[in-house]
């Protein structure tokens, strides 16, 4: 059966991009610390887009 999601480097993508703004949005607001949230989510979408297809 076919999967009907997104592929994966697009999923990284999007992911990635709501990291850089919620860094972006943290350090507008004034709350640096929160930009740690942003980072997390970087470093999902570096992993999503690095990560090597299993073998089944």
């Amino acid at each position: 059966m076919a999967s009907r999601g997104l592929p994966p480097r697009t999923v990284a993508a999007l992911y990635a991009a709501a990291g850089v703004l919620f860094v972006v949005g943290a350090f507008n607001s004034g709350r640096p610390a929160f930009s740690g949230v942003g980072v997390a989510f970087i470093v999902l979408a570096a992993l999503i887009y690095l990560r090597r297809p299993g073998k089944d």
